[in-house]
């Protein structure tokens, strides 16, 4: 059953308001095991032009926060559609062991049945960028679009501070967690007190913009407090299932055959997905357009809204339905 919200606008760094009217349905879509996977669509009353849809996915461990400005911008002219996954925010705790990259695919794919979506432009944050591969991977047909933004191709801990040691230190945590997941989900929790961890990363991110996940400069308060609180809230060992499945996957192979208009946003600042990494799918993907974030860190999205907004928009009205390769 969907659920009708009210639109707040976020006019937090945009001048003036678009006056456009918007609605809001939220609901539960039932993936392939029976996992509740929680959705939100948001759209234009009147839709005046002839736009895809750009349906969005999150980072491992976010909810969909970090798309907030673009959802709120880029619904002025098409629909959004933002979800959680697995285990995440309002979704449902996986109904089997599944916590594949293939799986998340999948319930993005169960998220488009549910709302009646054959063909989209798909955008993926961090983790989402395997995630939207993956689905470009099983689902190539119903992709008009694909915006990778500050994440990685494969095996996110290979890049982290370009430290191949990242791999072995997610391994050891592993085991350790899951000997005793109780322990570990109290240690995780006293961690990721928002307020504690913001303090921690507004300093170590005034010493250096490139030793945090968000610039506390360029990043606003809430954007550091709910990232750490859903963090806070999530089952560390389900973290750790998700963080090794996203090790073992690899999307290379795929970068070469995209053949679908493709923006890649990058940070020039990000620790967790060096620049190198996104550099390498604008290349690998032919004819891919790339957006660099000045001193945007792994929280780029957030950091430079307005730059990011308004080149998405750019990207879609760049490839309106009926100048897409293959458009019905």
């Amino acid at each position: 059953m969907l659920k009708k919200e009210f639109v707040e606008p976020r006019n937090i760094f945009f001048g003036s308001e678009r006056k456009v009217k918007r609605e809001v349905v939220s609901g539960y879509a039932k993936s392939f095991d029976g996992t509740d996977i929680w959705f939100r669509r948001t759209y234009p009353v009147k839709r005046m032009e002839n736009f895809w849809p750009l349906v969005l996915c999150n980072g491992i461990g976010t909810t969909i926060r970090y798309w907030r400005y673009v959802e709120d911008y880029i619904s002025n002219i098409t629909d959004v559609i933002l979800w959680d996954y697995r285990g995440h925010g309002r979704s449902g705790f996986p109904k089997s062991q599944d916590v594949s990259i293939k799986a998340l695919a999948d319930d993005m794919k169960a998220v488009c049945d549910a709302n009646g979506i054959k063909y989209a432009i798909f955008g993926g944050f961090s983790l989402g960028v395997q995630v939207i591969l993956e689905f470009y991977r099983n689902y190539p047909d119903m992709v008009k679009g694909l915006i990778p933004a500050l994440g990685p191709y494969e095996n996110p801990a290979k890049f982290f501070m370009n430290m191949p040691i990242t791999e072995k230190v997610l391994d050891i945590v592993a085991s350790l967690a899951f000997m005793n997941p109780d322990r570990a989900q109290k240690i995780w929790a006293s961690i990721m007190v928002p307020s504690f961890a913001f303090k921690i990363g507004k300093t170590v991110g005034l010493i250096s913009e490139k030793l945090f996940f968000l610039n506390p400069v360029l990043a606003h308060i809430d954007d550091f407090t709910e990232y750490f609180e859903n963090l806070r809230k999530m089952d560390f060992t389900l973290f750790l299932r998700i963080a090794i499945e996203a090790k073992k996957h690899s999307a290379e192979d795929i970068l070469e055959k995209v053949n679908v208009p493709t923006l890649v946003i990058a940070g020039e600042s990000d620790i967790f997905t060096p620049l190198h990494v996104l550099l390498k799918i604008a290349r690998k993907i032919k004819n891919s357009e790339l957006l660099i974030l000045p001193k945007g860190s792994h929280g780029g999205l957030v950091e430079h809204a307005e730059l990011v907004c308004l080149r998405i928009e750019k990207f879609i009205r760049d490839h309106p339905k009926e100048q897409t390769k293959g458009s019905k």
